[in-house]
Parts: C-alpha cells; sequence; structure tokens
C-alpha cells in the first residue's frame, strides 16, 4: 500500500516538475524570504543551510554550505573515538541556529559511477524503477549490491526522451564509510558526491537510501498548514464581515427609505388638510358664486309676477329652483317665467289643483338657474316694465279731465 501511495505521488511530483509552477513559487518564495530578517530567513529557507562531512586520512572536515557557497567550518580528529566525535559535531551544529541545518557525508567522484542514459520521456513517472531494471546492463554491478541515485538533465519533447544522470556506488564502499563516522551516531540526511577541495562542486544526488535518513520534522508543512488554514479563517471572516457590513448598510438605507416614505406620508397628509381647508374656505364662495344669485331672482319675479299671483315657497336646491304658490292663471306662469334672465326651462310639476277657499290655481314649478354674470345683473339690473305712449298719456288725461267736469256739474 505503501509503495503504490510513493509511486503516486512520485507521478505526481513528476507531473508538477514538467510545468512552470516550480520555477515560479520558487522564485515568488525566494522573493517573499529576501524581505524577512536574517533569523526568519533561515527558518523558512529550510534546507537551503547544509553541513558536509568530508572524510579524509587524518580527520573529518566539516564544510558550511549556505546559498550554494561553501566555506570551512572546522573538522574532527580522525583519531577520536566515536563519542567524541559525535559530540564534537553536536557542539559544531548548535553553533547555527536553524532548526532545518542538514547533514551530508560527501563522497569522492573517484568512488562513484557515473552514467548518461537517454530513457523515453514514460519512464519519468517510475525512473527509480526503471533504472532499477537498467542497472545490470549499465553498470557492472546488480541493483541490490549498489546505492544509487539520478538527476535528470534534460528534456526533449520533440522526441519525447530524457537525458538521467545515473550516480551509483558499492554498497561495501559506502556502508563502511558511513559507519566509520563516529561510529554511525550523526544522523546523516544524505550521501552525495563532491569533486575534490573546499570548492568542490556537489552533484546533487542522494544515495543513501530512504530508511537510513535522518527522520527530521519538516517545519513547512505544519507552518504551510497553518497559514492556509489561517487564510482560509482571514477569509471566512472577511466574507462574514462583509455580508455583515452590506447587511448593516441595507438596514440603514431601509431605515432612511421608511423615514423617508414616513415624511411623505406625512406631506401628502398636510397637503390633503391643507386641500380639504380651502375647499371648504372656498365652499359658500363657490356656491355662491355657482349659484343663482337670491336677491335678483327675488326682485325679476317679484316684477313678473301679476299681484293675483303670490309664492308660498321658493326653493333652490340640487341646482334646481322650485316655486310653490297659487296664481289666477297658473298655466300661463310659464311663458312668462321663459323670459326671465334667471330661469331657464321652466315647467309644471305635477297637476294643477284649484283651491275653493282662495278660488286660485295651487301649482308647483320647478326651472334650471342660469348662469347670469354678477357685474351684468348689477349693470343692468331686472327688466322694466314699458313707459306708456305719450298719446295715451294725454288721453288719459283728457279722459280724466271730462270725469271731472262731469262730477262739478252734477247737483
Amino acid at each position: 500500500m505503501k509503495e503504490a501511495l510513493d509511486r503516486q505521488l512520485a507521478r505526481l511530483r513528476t507531473r508538477l516538475a514538467k510545468t512552470p509552477l516550480p520555477r515560479f513559487f520558487s522564485w515568488w518564495g525566494s522573493e517573499l524570504v529576501a524581505c524577512l530578517p536574517p533569523r526568519w530567513r533561515r527558518i523558512f529557507s529550510g534546507n537551503s543551510e547544509t553541513l558536509l562531512l568530508q572524510p579524509t586520512d587524518e580527520a573529518i572536515l566539516v564544510l558550511r554550505e549556505h546559498e550554494k557557497e561553501i566555506s570551512g567550518f572546522g573538522q574532527i580528529a580522525a583519531s577520536a573515538s566515536a563519542e567524541e566525535q559525535a559530540a564534537e559535531f553536536r557542539s559544531m551544529r548548535a553553533r547555527i541556529e536553524n532548526p532545518g541545518l542538514r547533514t551530508v557525508l560527501c563522497v569522492p567522484e573517484s568512488r562513484a559511477l557515473t552514467r548518461v542514459l537517454t530513457l523515453p520521456a514514460a519512464a519519468e513517472d517510475n525512473l527509480r524503477q526503471v533504472l532499477g531494471f537498467e542497472m545490470d546492463r549499465q553498470t557492472p554491478f546488480k541493483a541490490d549490491q549498489v546505492h544509487f541515485d539520478s538527476r535528470i538533465v534534460s528534456r526533449d519533447p520533440a522526441t519525447r526522451s530524457l537525458r538521467v544522470e545515473l550516480t551509483v556506488i558499492p554498497r561495501g564502499v559506502l556502508d563502511p564509510q558511513i559507519a566509520a563516522i563516529a561510529g554511525g551516531a550523526i544522523e546523516l540526511d544524505g550521501v552525495d558526491v563532491r569533486s575534490e577541495g573546499v570548492d568542490g562542486v556537489r552533484r546533487g544526488v542522494n544515495l543513501l537510501p530512504p530508511e537510513r535518513r535522518a527522520r527530521r520534522r519538516d517545519m513547512r508543512l505544519p507552518l504551510n498548514l497553518g497559514l492556509a488554514a489561517l487564510i482560509l479563517i482571514l477569509l471566512v471572516f472577511n466574507m462574514s464581515e462583509s455580508l455583515h457590513n452590506r447587511a448593516l448598510a441595507v438596514e440603514t438605507m431601509q431605515a432612511e427609505v421608511d423615514k423617508a416614505a414616513v415624511a411623505a406620508r406625512d406631506v401628502l397628509a398636510l397637503k390633503k388638510t391643507l386641500q380639504d381647508s380651502i375647499n371648504g374656505a372656498n365652499f359658500l364662495a363657490e356656491r355662491k358664486r355657482n349659484g343663482p344669485l337670491l336677491i335678483a331672482l327675488l326682485d325679476d319675479l317679484a316684477f313678473r309676477l301679476d299681484d293675483d299671483t303670490y309664492l308660498e315657497r321658493l326653493s333652490v336646491e340640487n341646482n334646481q329652483i322650485q316655486l310653490q304658490g297659487q296664481a289666477k292663471n297658473a298655466a300661463g306662469l310659464i311663458s312668462v317665467l321663459t323670459a326671465s334672465p334667471f330661469l331657464a326651462n321652466p315647467k309644471l310639476e305635477g297637476q294643477i289643483q284649484p283651491d275653493p277657499r282662495t278660488g286660485k290655481d295651487r301649482f308647483t314649478i320647478v326651472a334650471e338657474p342660469k348662469d347670469v354674470p354678477v357685474d351684468q345683473i348689477i349693470a343692468h339690473g331686472p327688466a322694466k316694465p314699458a313707459e306708456p305712449a305719450a298719446d295715451d298719456v294725454k288721453t288719459e288725461k283728457a279722459q280724466q279731465g271730462d270725469a271731472r267736469e262731469a262730477s262739478d256739474g252734477a247737483p
């Protein structure tokens, strides 16, 4: 189960390595780390700082590699006991404040076998297993007789192939050398091949089997997980705050809208009250202006009706004038009232009933009021009876004179 999981992880790492994402994240991480203080840079740089152990006949040289720069750090006497060598190495290591400090044993290039192979690109997903099958063909050893590792030199997309540098060292050479360093008490993170001298270049492989490598706690994984959890928490908090702020803004706006609506309703109520007040104040004026002028109407009726006609009731209601009274000739009143400038469409309502007590006809006449301007009524006034002619006046005076003379001559 574990081997299958390792193979799947190896395939995922291989596919990820083919993308530009690793280079981008490497550049981005280096730029971010460069902005941190030195102590934090050492923590975040992880395995960028390494102690190199290079055994010689007289001593074990300890070199310090930091950001691809190698410098001498100290040495441990080869004649010292294993306990003294381990204690000396621990004291050296304690001088470097870097929890991710790695320890790598460097083997001279003369003791390792290096071959460059051309393999299909499909072999990259399971490269170590493929190299194990090719070991007896490419080297004089079998896979179980050596410690080996590889690194990809180049990829050729056109031919779908890759060039792999295979580094092999016999187990009989490497195992005794590991055991000779402090009796194997020093935990190693890897074994690499390096050229001679202080300024020698490392090959960049790890010949130490995975089960024999130092088990160190990689702080990057929990740190990355913690940062991811923190980012998630901050994101959720930010979203919740945004939603909360939006809800508050909506509530504030709703309160303002409700307040404006109440103010608008108050304005409408005040406007209606004002309009009602205006209408109430103008009601009587409108009724007086739109209705007939009663004084002028009474004056006109008094002028037009004969002396043997009198009114018992005069009412003006719902744009209708009603006349009730008694007259010698009630039917003839219609023609008389038609000539009135204040009445329109006069007509009898009901039947004419004779009154035996007075000997007259009781009538009810209804008519509609005419719109007569007040200024016209004031200017002209009601219609006046025609003046008698001059000859008629003279005749009437002569008759009156003859009558007086006849009365004077009488005995």
